[in-house]
């Protein structure tokens, strides 16, 4: 699903549109003169290059309003892709519709509307399937390389670094599940891709004190730190400990000590 600031109904993608569809029609159906539209627009009163020109207004003066209803549309409510294909075939659509009424009249009734409506409909539709599609693929492309150099927030990750003050481990803090002390080490346990990972760092809980505090993650017992968002229940085992089940599987049950418990329970 776009989003309502999605880049096919952006400002620039209104403009752009609204200037590239009918001149790429203007200048196709001149050279190429397609499904025989030189023969239908060769008229007594009006010449084939005076009638193109003034179809190709009614093409730019229709596809602007409907480009500038869908960029309205778009600020509201949110745009499918089928929902924008549905929308450009509609627009040349109606731009047909208009484009035939004024053939119509230009030919002092020699045409009737209906006889020339299909035509013009299977002309603009088939040759402006190409631009759409070019500029679709455009805008898609660069709203992915946009989203893609977009700068990611710091203040979500959490930077790990040795007792060295290397940078061992970069991971968002939703992702942390708990950390363990081990000896002259802390054991990084969390979720990657969906699965359990853990990470060995050469540090200490006193050291990972403040970092951690600081990206939501709370200490519950000496050896270790929790992040709240995945404790399941706090409950007491068969040995009368203190624990706290996690929602994600593949981990062990964390204790709590008496000290933290009020706490915990406080944040679930």
């Amino acid at each position: 699903m776009a989003s309502k600031s999605s880049i096919l109904v952006s400002g620039a993608s209104t403009i752009i549109h609204s200037l590239v569809i009918p001149f790429f029609l203007l200048i196709f159906t001149i050279y190429y003169k397609p499904y025989g539209i030189y023969e239908l627009l060769q008229m007594e009163n009006a010449n084939f290059s005076f009638n193109v020109t003034i179809i190709f207004c009614i093409v730019l003066v229709s596809v602007s309003i409907t480009r500038g209803w869908l960029y309205l549309i778009g600020k509201y409510r949110d745009i499918s892709k089928i929902q924008y294909f549905v929308w450009c075939m509609a627009e040349m659509v109606v731009a047909s519709l208009f484009a035939s009424l004024y053939i119509v009249l230009v030919s002092k009734s020699q045409l009737q509307f209906f006889d020339i409506a299909g035509t013009a409909v299977i002309t603009l539709v088939a040759t402006s399937a190409f631009p759409c599609s070019i500029l679709w693929l455009g805008f898609e492309l660069y709203s992915r390389d946009m989203e893609e150099a977009r700068p990611v927030d710091d203040r979500s990750l959490i930077r790990f670094h040795d007792e060295y003050n290397k940078l061992k481990l970069v991971i968002s803090s939703k992702a942390v599940i708990f950390i363990k002390s081990e000896d002259n080490y802390v054991q990084i346990n969390y979720m990657d891709q969906g699965k359990p990972r853990k990470f060995i760092l050469r540090s200490s809980m006193r050291a990972l004190e403040e970092t951690l505090s600081r990206h939501g993650l709370v200490r519950c017992h000496r050896s270790y730190y929790i992040n709240p968002l995945f404790i399941k229940i706090v409950h007491r085992d068969g040995s009368n400990m203190i624990v706290a089940e996690l929602s994600q599987d593949g981990f062990e049950s964390i204790p709590i000590s008496r000290k933290y418990h009020d706490e915990i329970t406080r944040l679930l």
